[in-house]
């Protein structure tokens, strides 16, 4: 199939309502924090219509095609995805639930480098518009950048099994649902009035066009798609892996500006105490994340000056947190 970057004109949706446009909420479960070496192992897809209302429309496991990895985060086996259809094969469905949408995701930039990368092996690269939810509560001045379970918390939300991609993608709509209560009572009605409350990357993005119809691209759809949600009802879930899951959600938030503010560090602390994580599970995971900063650094085959440098800053804020490589 040809590549489709022509595909997207240059209006984009800067003059488009945020009450008008439907809105396709994403979320994915990986192997891990880097497009590539890691793949999406799940996908579901909320859309929120103009009219308020909200539908889950894509909900399904998807085989990695690699060995499983992060099952202590997500809960999702080599077993659950041995039968489940690859991301080429769901590829189709998922473009047809994106069409039209604006996509917005809780924490925007990871879903949409594994949806970019995923989407370029089946040779469909293009922009599509799309914001974070996690940002936009720090848009509408309701605090700093925390975990989803928190924000649905302080809106009176009940987030349900998190890294379940269903549950995480449901509770982030219910979540942009108040916000943009929020952002009417503060006359904030137009994508376009988005870049000028805050910088942020994603903003570039708001120049694309919705992608149009499924029609106009060659994708078949999948039929046998593989959902979670009946077992996520009658699982148990060990409170090991909820203690886990919490701190590395916490961690990743807190880590994603490099800088470890003092109200972070007395917040991490007592994330500690509260999920009572024992030493050798916070070297783990900090040793995790920085396994996974290094591996997406030399993908290239290449460690600049600059990756170095993030390295280090990378480091420090992981050992001012309690532990880093080489303490």
């Amino acid at each position: 199939m040809p590549d489709q970057t022509d595909v997207v004109d240059a209006s984009g949706i800067l003059s488009k309502s945020l009450r008008e446009t439907p809105i396709a909420i994403l979320d994915l479960e990986t192997t891990g924090l880097n497009p590539g070496a890691d793949r999406v192992v799940e996908i579901s897809i909320v859309r929120l219509e103009p009219d308020g209302s909200t539908r889950l429309v894509l909900d399904t496991l998807v085989n990695p095609l690699r060995p499983m990895a992060a099952t202590e985060i997500h809960g999702i086996t080599e077993e659950d995805v041995a039968e489940a259809p690859s991301f080429a094969e769901v590829a189709g469905n998922v473009l047809r639930e994106l069409s039209g949408c604006v996509i917005a995701a809780y924490n925007v930039e990871f879903d949409m480098r594994f949806l970019q990368f995923e989407l370029a092996q089946v040779k469909f690269a293009i922009c599509l518009p799309h914001f974070c939810i996690m940002y936009l509560r720090t848009m509408l001045g309701l605090g700093s950048r925390c975990r989803l379970q928190e924000a649905c918390f302080e809106q009176g939300i009940e987030p349900g099994h998190s890294h379940a991609a269903s549950a995480d993608a449901g509770a982030a709509a219910k979540l942009l649902a108040r916000y943009l209560d929020l952002a009417d009572e503060k006359s904030l009605t137009h994508f376009g009035q988005l870049p000028g409350l805050r910088r942020y990357s994603f903003a570039r993005s708001l120049r694309a066009d919705p992608l149009p119809g499924l029609g106009l691209f060659n994708f078949e759809l999948c039929d046998r798609l593989q959902s979670r949600r009946t077992r996520l009802h009658t699982q148990q879930f060990e409170p090991r892996r909820g203690a886990l899951t919490a701190y590395w959600d916490t961690l990743l938030t807190v880590l994603s500006d490099l800088e470890i503010t003092e109200d972070e560090l007395h917040f991490m602390h007592r994330e500690r105490a509260r999920l009572s994580l024992r030493e050798d599970h916070v070297r783990m995971l900090h040793a995790k994340v920085f396994s996974h900063a290094i591996t997406r650094y030399i993908d290239d085959e290449w460690l600049d000056d600059h990756e170095a440098r993030k390295l280090k800053q990378l480091r420090r804020c992981l050992s001012q947190l309690g532990w880093a490589p080489g303490d």
